[in-house]
């Protein structure tokens, strides 16, 4: 699907997107209230709890996934060796210790009495395995080029792993995030049957439809407070909002208009949650383009973005701008990055000087073609966008598909720019796997084509130096070189929001990253 932007809106920021929230917010309003009062909710199943989620996964291999839906089955069917903490931090999982005296040997010590979903007892060979397959020459994962540090690695008792790294790397924790498979798992089990010691195990999966989950009994941990989780699949957000509303979605996170929080606030049975949050928004510019190649032309679109409308106007104050991936309170965040204010002169001289003159008579100035998915608030958005992008004399072709369709293109670098959102950053590190000149698709996640030798050392010598102080200091010249060459647009950092039924309590413990460990904690009062 393509639209278009339409006519010009107010020059008041805040006013040039009333007609577009209005509009939505009318339309999704009279179905709540059609279709909601007019159906009884039924009283919920007291033993499940089920969560609408904008897409299926894409695969259940913990090794390969990178989407958001895959992501959230993981974080309750897998645990890793160590797990996310707050600001960046790091947490024990399944392993009880990690152990270093010089970032280059890493040594885990397994926690006792874990077993898979199957029965197995969790061993180091397990450990060994997952990590092994996911090196193994014609594996193919976005995962693999961060870990190619590793030269060998040993278990030399059943609940001791050891690392051996070819060069010190302080980060390498942040990839004991990695879910752990059993051993000899086959490629095909791994996506589609997975088999983890989480607090659910996977029952079953309807495509386009849900997720359903059990509560595993065996846990090493706390048991899950309800013993069935349900990820009903609901792309459309109206649709969403009036599962809420009939009692038959249970909690929506960070997947609804801003517009209808209200509206969902003030209905009998329902409540908002809204924690910190750590998803990073942006918008991607490939950089073999030969228009956003040009360092001039990806500033003057920056300039000529109004950030305070989206905030204040679209997002309605659920999200913060940011200048940088690392969220607020990040041990490693630059505090000090100055924030790019409006300026659509400059914007335009800087086009000027691009080659890109005003042609007049109301012609563009250039076109450029903007992918995204067809989530509404995605399209609304990429409409803003558009909308103000125009003023600089920039038309925007707003090119839309399912999220599977969009999430390819994005993968082979078929797009000049597009949006997504980077959700749950921990580790700095994450520094490399964007923007290093080695970490193109398949290698990484560069998939604007980024190179810049000053970043690409600077993130050699901070993956290197185990001294945190340093590299605090080298994070913040990579950041402060990525804000000036932009090969990023920063959006915002989006807040935690979370519609629930009222009945659920533990919405507290929403992790700053989002992610959904929490879910075991849930439980209904």
């Amino acid at each position: 699907m393509e639209v278009l932007e339409g006519t010009r809106h107010s020059t008041d920021p805040r006013r040039r997107l009333a007609p577009l929230r209005a509009a939505r917010a009318l339309g999704i309003l009279l179905l709540v209230c059609g279709a909601a009062c007019a159906r009884p909710s039924p009283a919920p199943d007291p033993g499940s709890l089920v969560v609408g989620i904008e897409s299926g996964p894409i695969t259940f291999d913990p090794r390969v996934l990178t989407d958001q839906a895959s992501w959230r089955v993981a974080d309750v069917v897998f645990n890793g060796l160590v797990r996310k903490g707050e600001r960046g931090e790091l947490a024990p999982d399944l392993a009880a210790s990690v152990e270093t005296a010089d970032a280059r040997v890493w040594r885990c010590r397994l926690r006792e009495g874990v077993r898979f979903h199957d029965g197995r007892p969790l061993t180091s060979r397990d450990v060994a395995f997952t990590f092994r397959s996911l090196l193994a020459e014609g594996f193919v994962s976005s995962k693999q080029e961060p870990l190619r540090v590793v030269e060998r690695i040993e278990t030399p008792g059943p609940d001791d792993v050891v690392f051996h790294l070819r060069e010190p790397y302080a980060s390498f924790p942040s990839q004991l995030l990695l879910g752990i498979l059993p051993e000899g798992t086959t490629p095909e089990e791994a996506r589609s049957r997975p088999v983890g010691t989480g607090p659910y195990r996977l029952v079953d999966y309807r495509p386009d439809d849900r997720v359903v989950l059990e509560r595993w009994e065996g846990h090493f941990g706390p048991p899950a407070a309800l013993p069935r989780l349900v990820y009903r699949i609901v792309p459309d957000a109206t649709t969403r909002a009036l599962e809420l509303l009939r009692g038959s979605v249970h909690l929506v996170v960070n997947a609804l208009p801003p517009d209808v929080l209200p509206r969902l606030a003030s209905s009998p049975g329902l409540a908002v949650t809204v924690r910190p949050g750590a998803n990073y928004a942006y918008l991607c510019f490939n950089l073999r383009d030969p228009v956003l190649g040009k360092r001039d032309v990806r500033r003057a679109l920056a300039l000529a973005l109004d950030r305070p409308a989206l905030v204040h106007g679209l997002w309605r104050d659920t999200v913060e701008e940011t200048e940088t991936l690392l969220p607020p309170g990040h041990w490693a965040r630059a505090g000090d990055l100055p924030p790019l204010r409006r300026d659509l002169a400059e914007a335009r001289r800087l086009l000027d000087r691009a080659g890109f003159a005003d042609p007049g008579d109301g012609r563009p100035r250039l076109t450029l073609s903007y992918k995204t998915s067809t989530d509404e608030m995605a399209l609304l958005q990429a409409t803003a966008v558009a909308e103000q992008w125009r003023e600089a004399g920039v038309e925007t072709r707003i090119r839309s598909s399912d999220f599977a369709v969009f999430y390819q293109d994005v993968v082979r670098g078929s797009f000049q720019l597009f949006s997504l959102r980077w959700q749950g950053i921990v580790d700095p590190d994450h520094y490399r796997d964007v923007f290093h000149s080695g970490a193109v698709p398949p290698r990484g996640w560069n998939r604007g084509f980024f190179s810049d030798p000053l970043v690409d050392a600077w993130i050699a010598q901070a993956r290197r130096t185990a001294d945190r102080e340093l590299r605090r200091e080298l994070y913040g010249l990579l950041q402060r070189r990525v804000a000036e060459e932009l090969p990023y647009l920063s959006l915002y950092t989006a807040r935690n929001v979370a519609v629930h039924d009222a009945r659920l309590s533990g919405l507290e413990e929403i992790p700053q990253t989002g992610d959904f460990t929490f879910l075991p904690r849930l439980h209904r009062r």
